[in-house]
């Protein structure tokens, strides 16, 4: 049986393919026409970059209505500096990282580092793929050792990801001899990671950093597919059921929340605050939601904190 994120990576490749495939069409199309060869390269470079802007454009103006709605008004350099760097974040994560997580990424684990683990948790119609850049700058920041994981299944709830978590945890304490790891999760991976530790407990986790996590819910989690986008949604039942079970069991453990304001994919973005008592909230701009993982500014405030809980550097 092929797992949901194998299948992610079947898709996008086979998306690549039909792509190339079109474009050698129609280059052999312009040439019968009597185009030259930098008529052709120019026009085949256009209608790539237009298509990849097309995508990062509807979650954008998407976004843009929501705002618009609500009478909330961002600073235009702002708001385009967040969709160039989602757009780039966009095109490195779906055109070669996530579709090639292997050649991408390598083995686990990467850095040199001998504090407590980290795990890296992916978001929603993801896979570990999506790391490549701030696991880089983990590793180079020398803590860790810096792990990853795919989860599964992709098309399922938060409830059936949780195994697959509890799985990995479990076999890093076992390579490590370690007791106590660092949870990085962006996204929908905030969601698992938080009901992992309502289900099993704080002793575990050392810290847990959130970037664009949807604590609340996202209003355009509507949109999305499978039983974990409904529980997405904002202020969902299965949300405030988490929230109760955090309440009347307080996690207790260091907590930091890094989200930003031109989130096109987490509405509103103050949904991503965090309520756990002592939990760090810091809102950000001029980035995108998978943006945050490509940036140096949010990856130096990950690596600051995960050395004030005590990982060495």
């Amino acid at each position: 049986m092929v797992g949901a994120a194998l299948m992610l990576q079947i898709l996008i490749r086979t998306t690549l393919l039909i792509e190339v495939l079109f474009y050698v069409w129609l280059g052999g199309h312009l040439t019968d026409l009597g185009f030259s060869g930098g008529a052709i390269a120019a026009s085949i470079i256009l209608i790539a970059v237009l298509w990849r802007v097309s995508h990062t454009l509807i979650t954008h103006c998407i976004a843009m209505v929501f705002r618009w709605r609500d009478k909330r008004t961002l600073p235009f350099g702002n708001s385009l500096a967040a969709l160039a760097s989602e757009l780039g974040a966009r095109v490195v994560s779906y055109n070669w990282s996530q579709a090639f997580p292997g050649l991408s990424l390598g083995v686990d684990p990467i850095g040199a580092g001998s504090g407590a683990p980290i795990l890296l948790v992916h978001g929603y119609f993801s896979n570990r793929g999506i790391w490549i850049r701030l696991r880089q700058r983990l590793a180079a920041a020398n803590v860790g050792p810096i792990y990853t994981i795919t989860l599964e299944p992709m098309n399922g709830s938060i409830e059936a990801m949780m195994p697959v978590l509890e799985a990995r945890i479990n076999a890093i304490f076992q390579e490590t001899g370690q007791e106590k790891i660092i949870l990085v999760a962006h996204s929908l991976g905030g969601l698992v990671a938080r009901a992992y530790v309502a289900q099993e407990g704080s002793a575990r986790i050392a810290k847990l950093i959130t970037l664009g996590s949807p604590h609340h819910g996202s209003r355009i989690a509507v949109l999305g597919m499978f039983e974990s986008a409904k529980q997405m949604r904002y202020r969902s039942p299965w949300i405030e059921m988490l929230q109760d079970r955090e309440a009347a069991h307080p996690p207790g453990i260091p907590a930091l929340s890094i989200y930003t304001l031109n989130e096109d994919l987490v509405y509103p973005p103050e949904s991503s605050v965090l309520d756990w008592e002592g939990a760090e909230n810091v809102p950000v701009s001029a980035v995108g939601h998978i943006a945050l993982l490509y940036s140096e500014v949010i990856a130096n405030r990950v690596i600051a904190a995960i050395r004030k809980s005590g990982t060495p550097a």
